[in-house]
């Protein structure tokens, strides 16, 4: 299986907090693909743990790269992509 990643800008006023974290780590637990986050400057976290994904501390503006693995990464990559695009309020 192959890696796909994507690099997406936050665009959300309050960055990946509490909530754009939560709403993130859900919707990435609905697929069976590895899912890693990372900012464009720093080291990849496991896009399915809530404490991983806060402790990006993406802000506005910020780049983050979502890396996707498994049978279903197209598919993963594409919601989590559309999520953050959409200000984390739901695909």
């Amino acid at each position: 299986m192959s890696e796909i990643s994507q690099t997406v800008k936050i665009t959300y006023e309050s960055g990946l907090h509490a909530r754009a974290s939560t709403e993130f780590v859900r919707l990435a637990q609905r697929f069976e693909a590895e899912i890693k986050v990372s900012r464009s400057d720093g080291i990849g976290v496991d896009g399915k743990s809530i404490i991983a994904v806060m402790t990006l501390g993406a802000q506005l503006g910020d780049e983050i790269v979502i890396e996707t693995v498994g049978s279903d990464a197209a598919e993963a990559l594409e919601a989590l992509i559309q999520l953050v695009r959409l200000d984390f309020h739901g695909v």
